[in-house]
């Protein structure tokens, strides 16, 4: 199914992907601030969810309610309230970071075929840690041991491996901020947006 439509001509969207901690709204802010895309965050749509149902916001608590919503709506769900926000937006251009499951990718791929393009976001262990304690949200790992934790769960629970498999670009996150721009600029040139790689 291909929605060509008034609607949908022009529509490009990037996917980011990554282990907790990544840097999935880094590299978004990135593609906002100087290449003008409009960001959709999932993430923030199951915070908002869970705040509105009084219920605690944890690592945790977010994989139990989108597995729960899953079962509920089907495994569309969340993805189908991203897409539908980013047509409302009426922008070209969206960013999305927080594509989890090999699922999400087949979703904006049937739609919008190679107006979509998936990034793996690749950081050692240890920088992903250490980020996630700095930036102190509630579903922050309190130790060491939460954080092996986590990601094991993140891996299980949205199949990360076969995500990282299926995504198009693949981007280092741990290499310096000025590799990291550098890298982002070949990935907008290789998906087609030559425009934006030159600035």
């Amino acid at each position: 199914m291909k929605m060509y439509n008034s609607i949908m001509e022009g529509l490009f969207i990037i996917g980011l992907s990554s282990l907790p901690g990544g840097g999935k709204d880094y590299v978004a802010d990135i593609l906002v601030n100087r290449y003008h895309f409009h960001k959709i965050s999932p993430g923030d749509m199951i915070r908002r969810l869970l705040k509105k149902m009084n219920l605690p916001v944890t690592r945790e608590g977010e994989q139990r309610i989108q597995a729960d919503y899953k079962k509920r709506y089907g495994k569309d769900f969340l993805m189908k309230r991203v897409y539908d926000e980013a047509l409302r937006s009426r922008d070209s251009r969206i960013v999305i970071p927080g594509i989890r499951s090999p699922g999400d990718i087949k979703f904006f791929k049937k739609r919008l075929g190679n107006n979509f393009k998936n990034v793996f976001i690749i950081c050692a262990a240890k920088t992903r840690y250490n980020r996630m304690k700095r930036r102190n949200r509630q579903d922050a790992p309190k130790s060491i041991a939460d954080f092996i934790k986590q990601d094991a769960a993140e891996r299980r629970l949205f199949d990360l491996d076969e995500t990282r498999r299926l995504s198009d670009f693949k981007l280092r996150n741990d290499i310096g901020s000025r590799k990291l721009e550098k890298d982002i600029k070949k990935i907008l040139d290789r998906s087609g947006l030559h425009h934006l790689a030159t600035r």
